[in-house]
């Protein structure tokens, strides 16, 4: 009987011990070899650019006598397809980028109203002895208060502008766009919020997130008219409270403009923040805690439950974009040698290029010693990995 008790204890012991420490292989990981980025294209005056099926589309703010917007169309040869300046002769600047599933560039921003000429004589009066008829001068610099949607076709033609009119200067952040409409958060002072519109440029009501103490990086729009919003937040948030310093939130927002569900990612005394998002739910933030800073790189279920994440040391600033078969790619600076990959050693500043595929096992790796301050990537299945920094564009995984 007490033998019997000890082994029925041992298989217990057994059991539990391979269900919380799950056992892996015998084999040492396979190393990755680093691959080397290619420069594309210059960029140093891009400030930001979108990629579609066919293209890559760059975009920069211009000051003449007015702001305007001046893009760019190039195919994957790095060959000019068009190029196009949008002036309407008042102020206009472009903040946000993203194509549509048609090929068509949707640009979002800010825009001043036509100015009115008012041409009305001054009367004299002791300030004007010699009774000199005085045109008013209309300012040159009208309040940029107009959000505005430029939607311009694949050959470069300003197809439709729509606007909204805002009580206060709003800068939009982040666009996304599906078949039922396109989303933008934008930000104030106040702090940020949402606001939809139509395929018709009609523009819905905004929904404020929270106040200047919740910060929203990226946005995704889906089909059926729901949004998920993606940031951080250090104040509590549809009754979900701050459990650490600063937590990543990941936000539900219904197709009737309501928040529908916040869930946080907290550690104790550390601040989170989910930086940057595909439309499958792969996001890259990062996590400070003390001296120490990560890039955390998560896939996510529609339900934001995460199906599998990893970290690495890094400055924390960390993009993350959609691959190939399923894959998806985290750019980040590491401030340690990344396991798993040969060669290791980068210089400081240096950034790198990490694919995983659908598991989460990493497969590829891309960089060059000029590669570092990305700002922005984009993928297309015809073109590859796209990453525009502060000095030039550069491409990986192209397609042969």
């Amino acid at each position: 009987m007490i033998a019997h008790k000890n082994l029925r204890k041992l298989f217990v012991l057994t059991l539990i011990s391979a269900l919380v420490f799950p056992t892996t292989a015998s084999a040492a990981p396979k190393l990755v070899t680093v691959k080397s980025a290619v420069k594309w294209a210059e960029s140093a005056e891009v400030e930001l650019f979108a990629v579609t099926a066919e293209s890559v589309i760059t975009l920069k703010n211009v000051l003449t006598n007015t702001s305007n917007i001046e893009i760019q169309a190039r195919d994957f040869a790095g060959a000019s397809l068009w190029s196009k300046t949008i002036d309407s002769g008042s102020d206009e600047v472009a903040t946000a980028i993203a194509a549509d599933n048609q090929g068509n560039i949707w640009l979002a921003g800010n825009s001043a109203a036509a100015a009115s000429a008012d041409t009305a004589t001054a009367t004299g009066s002791a300030l004007n002895p010699d009774n000199v008829a005085i045109e008013n001068v209309t300012p040159l610099r009208q309040d940029m208060r107009q959000l505005t949607l430029w939607k311009i076709s694949k050959v470069g033609e300003v197809i439709e502008t729509f606007s909204s009119v805002q009580s206060e200067i709003s800068i939009v952040d982040a666009i996304s766009i599906s078949a039922t409409g396109i989303s933008l958060i934008c930000s104030r002072e106040s702090g940020p919020f949402l606001i939809s519109a139509n395929l018709k440029g009609e523009f819905g009501k905004e929904l404020k997130i929270g106040t200047a103490k919740t910060k929203l990086n990226s946005v995704v729009r889906l089909g059926d008219g729901t949004v998920n919003l993606f940031g951080s937040s250090t104040e509590t948030l549809a009754g979900k409270k701050l459990v650490g310093r600063e937590d990543g939130v990941l936000i539900k927002v219904s197709k009737a403009g309501a928040i529908s569900s916040v869930v946080r990612s907290s550690a104790p005394r550390a601040q989170r923040s989910w930086t940057n998002s595909t439309s499958t739910l792969f996001l890259t933030g990062s996590v400070r805690s003390g001296t120490t800073s990560e890039s955390a790189i998560t896939k996510f279920t529609s339900s934001f439950a995460p199906t599998w994440t990893t970290r690495f040391a890094s400055t924390g600033s960390t993009l993350a974009s959609n691959g190939p078969n399923n894959s998806f790619y985290a750019v980040l600076e590491p401030t340690a040698a990344v396991k798993g990959l040969t060669p290791t050693k980068l210089i400081k500043g240096q950034s790198i290029v990490l694919q995983f595929d659908s598991k989460g096992s990493l497969i590829n790796a891309f960089t060059a010693a000029e590669l570092s301050q990305v700002k922005s990537t984009g993928f297309s299945a015809g073109g590859g990995l796209f990453l525009l920094t502060e000095t030039g564009i550069f491409r990986v995984g192209a397609a042969k």
